[in-house]
């Protein structure tokens, strides 16, 4: 069938029945008579009552109309802005529900790069509102960066997309509504882990309204300077001047003297240290940023220290980790695995009951 059926056919039941009804009849009238609750389905008894009540309605009002006139014609029903009648309440982005996805991060998605081009969509078109819905931003954001630590080989294809310099604008542009930068932040965070997404930052304009970012959302701090860490780390020239031209050194300088009021700032200063190592590092830039470090005193206090033993290897967000994904399927949940250590305990463990700081 072709799109006009299937645009029916979302007014009223999830799009993966679409899909199921095209590649088989069968399953999709298994779905539609059993219970799911996974990211791509939500449907249960009640779904389904609702869905049957609202189609019985419309064909006995459709049949009365044309009792009057026969020539008359079935048009949609307004939506009201539901994505379907199935489940009204549900925020659901790219045919996946994002408050499941976000608790099951490692469900393998039929189609994960739609679904990962409609979730940057989303973002970013919530981030240009000048009053964003807060808690959709967020639940997008999440599932976002997410999706990425799930799948981090989705990485490579966003610079294709043409997301990244739209990010990198909407960080600074929108930054009276606190929610948008500190969603910016955390997708710049998540896509620093990839090398090609990396090029593509440094090829936009991204240190200011990173600046002005991280100005406005002091808790994201520690998170931006792990990006900042990850970015300078891979010794893109144009990153560094970026930095140069807007004064990050010294900013980054003022929070290194600072007291940061951050769950760990140790960590999140030894981030900031290896990321001015870095960008001393640079061939063509490496001799100004070498120059600004050498005038200040807080440097002198923090650039021979070990700061490797402060950095944790776990990411600083704390996203739900996933399985490894297998082949989708309509009614089938990608299988985790749990390790379980069989190593015996320490023998040497300390006394609980001993007090350290009396010692």
């Amino acid at each position: 069938f072709g799109p006009k059926v299937r645009i029916a056919i979302a007014a009223f039941l999830p799009p993966i029945f679409s899909d199921a009804m095209r590649d088989s009849p069968q399953t999709s009238v298994q779905m539609f008579e059993s219970a799911h609750e996974h990211p791509e389905l939500i449907w249960d008894q009640d779904a389904k009552d609702r869905v049957c009540s609202a189609v019985a309605k419309l064909r006995r009002e459709h049949q009365n109309a044309q009792m009057q006139n026969p020539s008359m014609l079935w048009k949609m029903p307004d939506s009201n802005g539901l994505s379907n009648l199935a489940t009204p309440n549900e925020f659901m982005v790219g045919g996946v529900y994002l408050r499941i996805f976000i608790s099951n991060p490692g469900w393998t998605l039929r189609k994960p790069k739609e679904f990962l081009s409609e979730l940057m969509e989303t973002c970013l078109n919530l981030m240009s509102k000048d009053k964003p819905n807060n808690e959709q931003l967020e639940m997008s954001t999440t599932a976002l960066c997410a999706l990425l630590q799930a799948q981090p080989a989705l990485s490579d294809l966003v610079p294709a997309m043409g997301h990244i310099p739209r990010l990198c604008r909407q960080m600074g542009s929108n930054i009276r509504q606190i929610s948008v930068p500190k969603s910016a932040i955390q997708i710049l965070h998540a896509l620093s882990n990839n090398n090609i997404c990396v090029s593509a930052i440094a090829q936009s304009d991204c240190m200011h309204p990173l600046k002005q970012a991280m100005q406005v959302r002091k808790d994201m701090i520690a998170v931006a300077c792990e990006a900042l860490n990850r970015l300078f780390s891979a010794n893109q020239d144009a990153l560094v001047k970026q930095a140069l031209d807007v004064d990050f050194v010294p900013y980054l300088l003022e929070l290194l003297d600072g007291r940061l009021d951050l769950e760990n700032p140790a960590m999140t200063k030894a981030q900031i240290v290896k990321a001015l190592k870095s960008m001393s590092k640079s061939l063509t830039y490496g001799d100004k940023i070498t120059a600004i470090l050498e005038k200040s005193t807080v440097w002198n206090d923090y650039k021979d220290q070990k700061h490797d033993l402060f950095i944790s290897s776990a990411p600083s967000i704390g996203y739900l980790t996933a399985g490894t994904p297998t082949a989708a399927g309509y009614l089938t949940q990608a299988p985790t695995t749990t390790k379980i250590s069989t190593a015996p305990p320490p023998v040497d463990k300390q006394d609980p009951l001993i007090r350290h700081d009396d010692l």
